[in-house]
């Protein structure tokens, strides 16, 4: 098995509620993208399972701050949840999965579950989307000048706000 991680995609959240259906649909989205919605059931549930620790543990008044990460590495899907909290009672785990807590000095940790990729696949196996280097669909200047607005664009623009203000 290597050790080489050939994906990796996260999320920032508050403990708080609505940190549960963000998961759900980060962990949706990113497995639409790599291909692997035939792990969406069980990879929503260990996430939902880690974040939902978090969140019950968390202090209302002062939330704690959580970081979701999905990463493929060698046969393996892996969750990791980052939090802020002390002493937080290790995850349960379910038959299938293999799970782990990292502690940080001076406080904090990373909440693990490792789950197989289905039919034996390895990440190098995965196919994952294409992204382009450039994030933007508007041509960016090559020499560095500031880009204008176009004059009619923003008469336009402005025309259109005017009326919903009315």
């Amino acid at each position: 098995m290597t050790t080489h991680t050939t994906q990796v995609d996260d999320l920032q959240l508050v403990a708080q509620p609505s940190a549960l259906p963000c998961t759900e649909l980060f962990v949706r989205l990113i497995l639409m993208d790599w291909s692997l919605l035939p792990m969406l059931a069980q990879v929503t549930a260990t996430a939902g399972r880690l974040v939902g620790a978090v969140v019950d543990a968390s202090s209302a008044a002062a939330p704690a701050f959580i970081t979701v990460r999905l990463r493929l590495q060698g046969e393996m899907l892996v969750i990791e949840v980052d939090d802020d909290l002390p002493d937080l009672a290790p995850p349960r785990s379910t038959p299938g999965e293999r799970t782990g807590v990292d502690r940080h000095a001076p406080h904090g940790r990373t909440t693990w579950c490792e789950l197989p990729l289905p039919g034996g696949l390895t990440a190098g196996q995965v196919r994952l989307p294409r992204r382009e280097g450039r994030r933007t669909l508007v041509d960016e200047p090559v020499s560095g000048a500031p880009v204008a607005a176009d004059p009619a664009v923003l008469e336009r623009l402005l025309t259109r706000l005017s009326g919903w203000s009315e």
